[in-house]
């Protein structure tokens, strides 16, 4: 009598188109972005004011995951 041995068990393999598509995703949510802004320039502080801010939430973060 024969036996087998079992096989790891194996993730599957990734979608090859997935860093493709968040790439075209990320140009077109920031192409829109661009225009937004371009269109209306009183916008452009806030922007900048909520960007700075998630700078600094997503440093926070990552420092507090780092400290585990």
């Amino acid at each position: 009598m024969t036996t087998a041995q079992p096989t790891s068990p194996r993730a599957p393999d990734p979608d090859p188109h997935r860093l493709l598509h968040r790439l075209v995703t990320g140009l077109l949510v920031l192409g829109f972005l661009a225009y937004v802004l371009h269109e209306h320039p009183a916008l452009r502080e806030t922007a900048a004011a909520v960007g700075g801010m998630g700078g600094v939430l997503l440093t926070a973060i990552l420092a507090a995951g780092r400290s585990r």
